[in-house]
């Protein structure tokens, strides 16, 4: 039986991985520190209730790898958390968490975790945000973590010809879940709803079918993807264009709202 790795698997996205991953035969190994959540998970899965914040979190996940034979085939870094403030309000200890958990410990995990994922040819998918290439004023921190994975993820797919780990990124826009919502209510971007909020599961699709059909990039949607690379080219621009899009978004905004009663 193939071996999955899972990180923010009680969230909604994660959830969604984890299901569609037994869907395939794999052993779901799931990462999260929401113990209810972790519970709730689809069997066969091995639940890790770990601190990705913590310095010494991955030996328990490399430890569950070696009673598992040495393998991992697949590696999904997914948790992911933003703090939703003026950035000159936020913390030290705010940002270090946020840091941690949306860059730190995918690149400590895909470290720790590397032999595995060699020994396997095995595939490292990670999932970022389209934050990583528009930033955005009231997430600051989380879009600047998320850049950070992006580029992490391109350096080591410049390693999959030596070392036969394939490697993928998923970038969605804004994505209904209990964040989403966070954001909503504590001071996050209006432009989350440029456009309609996609489902976990339309994630999670993403996410397992680069096991089928590798993909160094993907953007969900993809027409987005391809307007903020292009606007990146001219990065001056997003100040000038920030009102005008933000005018754009409140409908979206407005209607997310009266949906969830928020």
């Amino acid at each position: 039986m193939k071996t999955a790795v899972v990180t923010g698997a009680a969230g909604a996205i994660g959830t969604a991985v984890c299901r569609r991953l037994n869907l395939r035969g794999f052993h779901v190994i799931a990462v999260d520190l929401d113990t209810e959540g972790l519970d709730r998970l689809p069997e066969p899965v091995t639940r890790l209730a770990i601190d990705l914040t913590a310095p010494d979190f991955h030996p328990a996940v490399v430890a569950e790898i070696a009673a598992r034979g040495a393998r991992c085939d697949l590696l999904v870094n997914n948790a992911g958390i933003v703090v939703t403030r003026p950035f000159e309000e936020v913390t030290v200890a705010e940002s270090r968490r946020e840091q941690s958990v949306n860059l730190q410990a995918p690149m400590q995990l895909s470290r720790a975790l590397y032999p595995a994922l060699r020994a396997a040819r095995g595939h490292i998918v990670s999932v970022v945000s389209m934050g990583a290439l528009l930033p955005l004023a009231e997430s600051a921190g989380y879009s600047a973590s998320k850049a950070g994975l992006r580029a992490f993820m391109l350096a080591l797919a410049m390693l999959e010809r030596e070392t036969g780990v394939r490697v993928g990124m998923v970038h969605p826009a804004s994505v209904d879940t209990a964040m989403l919502r966070h954001e909503v209510t504590d001071g996050g971007s209006a432009l989350n709803f440029l456009g309609d909020p996609m489902s976990a599961d339309t994630v999670a699709a993403a996410v397992v079918a680069n096991l089928d059909r590798p993909r160094l990039e993907t953007y969900l949607p993809r027409y987005d993807g391809w307007l903020l690379k292009t606007v990146g080219l001219t990065p001056g621009l997003l100040p000038r264009l920030r009102p005008l899009l933000e005018r754009l978004a409140q409908p979206g905004l407005r209607r997310y709202r009266r949906r969830h009663g928020l």
